[in-house]
């Protein structure tokens, strides 16, 4: 099934990730200029532990997404049909 522009819904959910990794390796670039070091106190080290906590709920909540996409539109047959001879039968 082709969502918007022609792409399926995994492409869809793929640029999504990709679009959330790149702002997430921004952040981390911008957060301290090259040749500057700083140490991280308390309240640096809770802010670090909470985006991970963000970013790693925003990878589970997509992946189980997609997956219940990709498991509704697995389809079952309504009835099986009926084999012409059972196993273990002599020809």
């Amino acid at each position: 099934m082709a969502g918007r522009g022609g792409r399926t819904r995994g492409e869809w959910v793929l640029g999504v990730m990709m679009i959330l990794a790149a702002a997430a390796i921004q952040s981390v670039a911008c957060a301290s200029p090259l040749g500057e070091e700083k140490t991280c106190d308390s309240k640096c080290q809770n802010r670090a532990k909470t985006g991970e906590v963000v970013i790693v709920s925003i990878v589970l909540v997509i992946a189980l997404i997609s997956g219940l996409a990709c498991l509704s539109s697995l389809g079952t047959p309504s009835k099986f049909h009926q084999p012409s001879r059972g196993r273990g039968a002599a020809s």
